[in-house]
Protein backbone atom coordinates (compact mmCIF):
# COMPACT_ATOMS: atom_id res chain seq x y z
CA UNK A 1 0.00 0.00 0.00
CA UNK A 2 2.80 2.29 0.82
CA UNK A 3 4.49 1.82 -2.65
CA UNK A 4 1.85 2.78 -4.29
CA UNK A 5 0.99 5.75 -2.59
CA UNK A 6 4.78 6.56 -3.17
CA UNK A 7 4.61 6.22 -6.53
CA UNK A 8 1.27 7.88 -7.05
CA UNK A 9 2.80 11.18 -4.91
CA UNK A 10 6.31 11.07 -7.24
CA UNK A 11 3.96 11.00 -10.17
CA UNK A 12 1.62 13.74 -9.06
CA UNK A 13 4.73 16.05 -8.31
CA UNK A 14 6.58 14.97 -11.84
CA UNK A 15 3.01 16.20 -14.02
CA UNK A 16 2.65 19.33 -11.35
CA UNK A 17 6.63 20.01 -12.00
CA UNK A 18 6.23 20.40 -15.99
CA UNK A 19 3.37 23.32 -15.46
CA UNK A 20 4.89 25.22 -12.82
CA UNK A 21 8.90 24.89 -14.20
CA UNK A 22 7.84 26.25 -17.37
CA UNK A 23 8.81 30.06 -18.22
CA UNK A 24 5.59 32.10 -18.98
CA UNK A 25 6.38 33.63 -22.09
CA UNK A 26 6.89 38.18 -21.59
CA UNK A 27 6.31 40.72 -24.04
CA UNK A 28 9.31 41.10 -26.32
CA UNK A 29 11.62 43.98 -25.47
CA UNK A 30 13.15 45.62 -28.33
CA UNK A 31 15.77 48.60 -27.66
CA UNK A 32 15.49 51.04 -30.23
CA UNK A 33 17.70 54.17 -30.50
CA UNK A 34 20.04 53.61 -28.13
CA UNK A 35 22.39 56.74 -27.77
CA UNK A 36 26.30 55.72 -28.67
CA UNK A 37 27.97 57.07 -24.96
CA UNK A 38 31.91 57.69 -25.16
CA UNK A 39 33.93 58.37 -22.72
CA UNK A 40 35.30 60.98 -24.83
CA UNK A 41 32.04 62.86 -25.34
CA UNK A 42 32.58 62.59 -29.18
CA UNK A 43 30.54 61.02 -31.92
CA UNK A 44 32.83 57.68 -33.33
CA UNK A 45 32.52 57.21 -36.87
CA UNK A 46 30.23 54.51 -37.93
CA UNK A 47 32.98 52.02 -38.52
CA UNK A 48 34.32 51.96 -34.79
CA UNK A 49 30.65 52.11 -33.73
CA UNK A 50 30.65 48.61 -35.81
CA UNK A 51 33.71 47.68 -34.18
CA UNK A 52 32.29 48.14 -30.86
CA UNK A 53 29.24 46.07 -31.61
CA UNK A 54 31.18 43.22 -32.82
CA UNK A 55 33.29 43.48 -30.05
CA UNK A 56 30.77 43.57 -27.10
CA UNK A 57 28.84 40.55 -29.22
CA UNK A 58 32.14 38.45 -29.37
CA UNK A 59 32.39 39.22 -25.32
CA UNK A 60 28.63 37.44 -24.42
CA UNK A 61 29.33 34.50 -27.15
CA UNK A 62 26.85 36.28 -29.97
CA UNK A 63 28.10 36.01 -33.67
CA UNK A 64 27.52 38.49 -35.88
CA UNK A 65 26.68 38.70 -40.03
CA UNK A 66 26.97 41.48 -41.87
CA UNK A 67 24.05 42.12 -44.22
CA UNK A 68 23.24 42.88 -47.35
CA UNK A 69 21.83 46.11 -46.53
CA UNK A 70 24.52 47.36 -43.91
CA UNK A 71 23.04 46.34 -40.82
CA UNK A 72 24.17 43.29 -38.57
CA UNK A 73 22.51 40.03 -37.68
CA UNK A 74 23.20 38.98 -33.99
CA UNK A 75 22.68 35.32 -33.47
CA UNK A 76 23.72 33.08 -29.95
CA UNK A 77 22.87 29.62 -29.84
CA UNK A 78 22.72 28.65 -26.31
CA UNK A 79 23.42 24.71 -25.41
CA UNK A 80 22.64 23.16 -28.91
CA UNK A 81 18.84 23.73 -28.26
CA UNK A 82 17.52 27.62 -28.42
CA UNK A 83 18.76 30.35 -30.70
CA UNK A 84 17.87 34.13 -30.74
CA UNK A 85 18.89 36.51 -33.55
CA UNK A 86 18.55 40.40 -33.66
CA UNK A 87 18.65 42.47 -36.39
CA UNK A 88 21.58 45.36 -35.32
CA UNK A 89 21.08 48.42 -37.08
CA UNK A 90 23.65 51.48 -36.09
CA UNK A 91 24.89 54.71 -36.88
CA UNK A 92 27.86 57.19 -35.50
CA UNK A 93 25.36 58.07 -32.90
CA UNK A 94 22.64 55.16 -32.30
CA UNK A 95 21.81 51.66 -32.47
CA UNK A 96 18.83 49.69 -31.87
CA UNK A 97 18.70 46.21 -31.14
CA UNK A 98 15.50 44.70 -32.39
CA UNK A 99 13.95 40.77 -32.55
CA UNK A 100 14.17 38.91 -35.57
CA UNK A 101 13.67 35.42 -35.04
CA UNK A 102 14.43 32.49 -32.99
CA UNK A 103 14.22 28.76 -31.92
CA UNK A 104 12.24 26.68 -28.98
CA UNK A 105 12.23 29.93 -27.84
CA UNK A 106 8.47 30.13 -27.55
CA UNK A 107 7.41 32.66 -29.34
CA UNK A 108 4.18 33.74 -29.87
CA UNK A 109 1.48 36.20 -30.19
CA UNK A 110 -0.56 37.24 -27.00
CA UNK A 111 -3.50 39.94 -27.40
CA UNK A 112 -1.72 41.27 -30.56
CA UNK A 113 1.59 41.51 -28.79
CA UNK A 114 4.78 39.30 -29.79
CA UNK A 115 5.95 37.35 -26.35
CA UNK A 116 8.70 35.19 -26.21
CA UNK A 117 10.49 33.15 -23.04
CA UNK A 118 11.99 35.70 -20.43
CA UNK A 119 15.54 34.69 -20.89
CA UNK A 120 15.19 36.22 -24.37
CA UNK A 121 15.10 39.51 -22.71
CA UNK A 122 17.87 38.75 -20.31
CA UNK A 123 20.58 37.64 -23.23
CA UNK A 124 19.37 40.61 -25.27
CA UNK A 125 20.01 43.04 -22.07
CA UNK A 126 23.33 41.12 -21.64
CA UNK A 127 24.23 42.30 -25.11
CA UNK A 128 23.01 45.42 -25.14
CA UNK A 129 24.93 46.37 -22.09
CA UNK A 130 28.51 44.34 -23.51
CA UNK A 131 27.97 47.41 -26.71
CA UNK A 132 27.73 50.12 -24.15
CA UNK A 133 30.93 48.87 -22.12
CA UNK A 134 32.68 48.57 -25.60
CA UNK A 135 30.92 52.03 -26.39
CA UNK A 136 32.52 53.63 -23.43
CA UNK A 137 36.00 52.64 -24.38
CA UNK A 138 35.94 55.12 -28.23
Amino acid sequence: MKSKFFAGLVLAMVFAAGPASARWPLPIVNHPDVPVVTTSGTAPSAARVKEAILAGAAAKNWTVAQQADGNLQATLKVRGKHTVIVQITYTPVKYSLMYQDSIDMNYGQRNGEPVIHPFYNTWVGELKESIRAEMLKL
